[in-house]
Formats: C-alpha cells, sequence, structure tokens
C-alpha cells in the first residue's frame, strides 16, 4: 500500500478519534501545512463541527486571499475571515513595540487568542498545524502557532507534508507556495534557515531518525538545542 496513504488514514483517525462530537477549530493561512489539516478535518470529522478561521494582516500578500477561496472550494468547508491589523495595532500602541521578529511573535499570539475564543465558545478543540521539522527546530511561536489542543501532523516532515498533499490533489498554488509565516514583510522560511525543507529534513531524518551525526550538522543541532524549552513543560518545584 502507498506509504502516504497509510499516514494519511493515521491521520484521519487521529482526528476522528480526538474530537469526537466536538468542534474543531483551525487556523488556516492558505499555507500548506494548515491546508493540509483543514482538508484531512474535512475527511475525518463532519463538516458541520470545522470552524476554520483566516486571520489576515497587512503582511497578508493577495495570493493567500485567492487561495483560501480554492481552499474553501476544495474542502467544502466555509472559512471565516477575521482581520487582526486592528488587534495588532492596540498591542504596538500601547507596548510602543519596534522589533519586528517581537512584533511577529505578538501576530501568532493574536491568532491563538482569537483560536481560544472560538474553541471556548463552541467547546470545541483548538487543532495544530506545526509539522515535524518546525518541532524539531522550534520555529514556531510559544503560546502562538504552538498553542493548540491536538497536533495531527507533528509526525510529518515538511517534505512530507508536500508529497501528501499531492496525494490529495490540494491546489497546486498552495503545494507550490514559498514557504512562509507570513509574520513579517518578504519573510521566507528557507531564506532564514539558509537552508531547503529537502536539505534540513535530510540532516533531521539522519539525526532522529537514524541516529547519525555528520560534519555540517551543527548549526541544525544548535537550533535543536536552543529551541528545547519550546518542547518542554515549564518547570517547577516538585
Amino acid at each position: 500500500m502507498n506509504i502516504y496513504r497509510d499516514k494519511i488514514n493515521e491521520i484521519k483517525g487521529f482526528l476522528s478519534d480526538n474530537t469526537r462530537d466536538r468542534f474543531a477549530v483551525l487556523g488556516t493561512s492558505s499555507g500548506i501545512d494548515s491546508s493540509l489539516v483543514l482538508a484531512l478535518l474535512s475527511m475525518s470529522v463532519n463538516k458541520d463541527k470545522i470552524k476554520a478561521v483566516f486571520m489576515p494582516d497587512k503582511f497578508t500578500k493577495e495570493d493567500d486571499y485567492n487561495d483560501i477561496k480554492l481552499l474553501s472550494e476544495f474542502t467544502g468547508i466555509k472559512i471565516e475571515t477575521v482581520n487582526i491589523e486592528n488587534i495588532f495595532n492596540s498591542y504596538k500602541n500601547t507596548l510602543k513595540t519596534g522589533d519586528v521578529k517581537i512584533e511577529g511573535n505578538i501576530r501568532s499570539r493574536i491568532r491563538a487568542n482569537i483560536l481560544y475564543y472560538y474553541a471556548n465558545k463552541l467547546n470545541g478543540l483548538v487543532i495544530g498545524t506545526t509539522n515535524r521539522t518546525e518541532y524539531l527546530l522550534g520555529y514556531y511561536t510559544k503560546y502562538g502557532d504552538g498553542a493548540c489542543d491536538i497536533e495531527p501532523i507533528e509526525n510529518l516532515y515538511k517534505t512530507d507534508v508536500r508529497e501528501i498533499s499531492k496525494e490529495l490533489n490540494l491546489p497546486e498554488s498552495i503545494i507550490n507556495k514559498k514557504p512562509s509565516a507570513g509574520l513579517w514583510d518578504n519573510q521566507y522560511d528557507e531564506d532564514e534557515f539558509k537552508m531547503t525543507y529537502n536539505e534540513l529534513d535530510s540532516i533531521l531524518k539522519d539525526i532522529f531518525d537514524k541516529n547519525i551525526i555528520n560534519n555540517g550538522y551543527e548549526k541544525v543541532i544548535e537550533t535543536y538545542i536552543k529551541s528545547m524549552h519550546k518542547r518542554e513543560m515549564p518547570k517547577s518545584l516538585k
């Protein structure tokens, strides 16, 4: 059987088992990760129990708005739009912020607040969209896009996400989109890493799946160690 079909069925079962009759609340940016999760949700649970939210801001590109429409048509799920720019400006004006990366984290945490508002309102669960590559590198905002109740694709490397999206025939514009968290202008994942996802996944698979460490892996190992706090529970007195 196709290895990706096995993974698809495994994730569908996971989503079905862990949501039951509760609402599944999902933030979708029209990026490949959240688009895949929404597609898998639409195949796994009652569509009337899915609350999908698109939360654009001033950095959101016109292509993303177009892809949200395509994704809604593809999945049959209505996607609500909540623009966060006014909310962010309230933070900016109150805190007198100026650091673009700190502001990016604020934007991510605003989106998490909105998702948990809907989860509270609907007695639902927030569905995460972090893949294994992002998880191991800590490439997400603590209590931002890392805030969720269940993580259905945390066992999939970014390259797996791409292949499964092709298997499910997601819109090509979503599959081929240059990966970006969209937290500031012209921010792209691979530019920050200074590596492609193919290169990163090859290294991560060596380290974590095969126990192989070669010369040139130091930067990836350092990133993993520095982001360890994101993968641990808060420390406390026992």
